[in-house]
């Protein structure tokens, strides 16, 4: 699971990572060394290696070595023993100011669906060009799109899906991968179904498969492209059996939303600080003060999103994900942080140049958080190459006036004398 690997990834290297945080000043953890990567099977690894080296050379980054984190690969034994409440003093707390969505988007409204029998919250930005549906990933929110809003020239829609961020329904539990798809089309229709605007799927993790599902059931008129972030099914499948593991060692309150984006910046999870101030609030909500909490510290701040009780989705999130991305007829781009995230699908499908592969190796997991301008600068540039919500290109058609003019022999002229 790309959601996990990097989870995993961001929980080891805030275990590992030596730098300081520049929101506090205060240093980090100090290094230790990093577990070994497992390398593919030979063939495989020419035929990914070829795929990826294409990849980069497009994108102008230099592949790091391929590879994925082994399936037995231990956790630091600092980040195993993280507490379920997490502490954070006041002095490095308070240097992380948080900011609102207005100061990123246009509009916010609450959809009201009968049909989906709840609540959607919406935000919106910009009015001219195609519409960027934006879908975020388990446990995050709509905000997630915050930065990447600001950077592009479009119409950006971003809505929390339900069970995350202020969207509520009366079955937040079920996030069945065909739930999310109804539901992403519903907001979709309520939103744009009658002027059906030229429409790009933009998804991350969890909402990337939803978007790769959204665009194959053609579902929505007029839908012209496709941009799927960090999720791949080869990756995502076969780690699958971390993530209980990952959830129950990340913390599981906080004392202030401050102290949570405290925490996401020193252990990794998000890589800029901008970013975290605005998603990472947005995925908790408070709780009255309890016993519980009172012997906490008052850590009354929990995930809005208990991830662990969706684990009856997450195989039918990814399983046959890479076949049915290569299904969709629409242009498509895939953005990765990592060079060894490609499965055979999708490295086979790369090289016969069915989509382009786009490498930003400086991210983390949340890819458009933490290089929101390298990720705006991809979608504009597919935007332009497809001329995506632009008029077709006129094709000037050939002059038939006059009599039809027969094609002529080529070579000497010659005449019947010569015979």
């Amino acid at each position: 699971m790309a959601h996990l690997e990097r989870l995993e990834e961001s929980t080891r290297e805030g275990c590992s990572a030596a730098h300081t945080d520049p929101a506090t000043g205060q240093s980090m953890p100090p290094p230790s060394a990093r577990p070994a990567k497992l390398k593919p099977p030979a063939g495989r690894q020419n035929l990914q290696q070829q795929a990826v080296l294409a990849a980069a050379a497009q994108t102008g980054v230099t592949p790091g070595p391929l590879g994925t984190i082994p399936d037995d690969a231990p956790l630091d034994s600092a980040c195993e023993a993280s507490s379920h409440a997490f502490s954070s003093s006041q002095s490095s707390a308070q240097h992380y100011h948080l900011t609102t969505w207005d100061q990123y988007f246009d509009t916010a409204k609450d959809l009201q669906l009968h049909h989906r029998q709840g609540t959607f919250r919406v935000y919106l930005a910009g009015t001219q060009g195609p519409v960027i549906f934006c879908l975020h990933g388990g446990g995050y929110s709509g905000l997630t799109w915050a930065l990447l809003a600001k950077q592009l020239k479009g119409r950006v829609v971003a809505f929390d899906q339900r069970g995350h961020g202020c969207s509520h329904t009366s079955h937040d539990e079920d996030l069945s991968a065909d739930m999310l798809v109804q539901d992403a089309v519903a907001v979709w229709t309520e939103l744009h179904g009658k002027e059906q605007p030229p429409t790009i799927w933009v998804g991350h993790s969890m909402g990337g498969a939803v978007a790769v599902r959204c665009a194959a059931t053609k579902a929505v008129a007029n839908q012209q492209g496709l941009v799927v972030i960090d999720v791949v099914e080869g990756t995502a499948l076969p780690n699958l059996h971390h993530m209980a593991t990952v959830l129950q060692r990340r913390p599981h309150r906080f004392p202030s939303p401050e102290a949570a984006v405290h925490w996401a910046r020193r252990s990794g999870m998000s890589k800029d600080t901008e970013a975290a101030c605005i998603s990472i609030p947005s995925c908790l909500v408070q709780q009255p003060e309890t016993a519980d909490t009172s012997a906490t510290s008052g850590a009354n701040w929990i995930w809005r999103t208990p991830l662990h009780l969706s684990q009856p989705y997450w195989e039918g999130w990814y399983k046959g994900l890479s076949d049915l991305f290569m299904t969709v007829t629409l242009p498509k781009v895939l953005v990765l942080a990592g060079t060894d995230r490609l499965d055979r699908p999708l490295t086979v499908g790369q090289m016969q140049g069915k989509f382009q592969l786009v490498l930003l190796p400086q991210a983390g997991h949340a890819v458009h958080e933490d290089q929101a301008k390298s990720t705006a600068d991809v979608i504009a540039t597919f935007i332009q190459r497809f001329r995506i919500g632009q008029p077709k290109m006129a094709i000037p058609k050939a002059n038939n006036a006059g009599p039809p003019m027969l094609p002529l022999a080529a070579g000497p002229v010659i005449s019947s004398s010569d015979i």
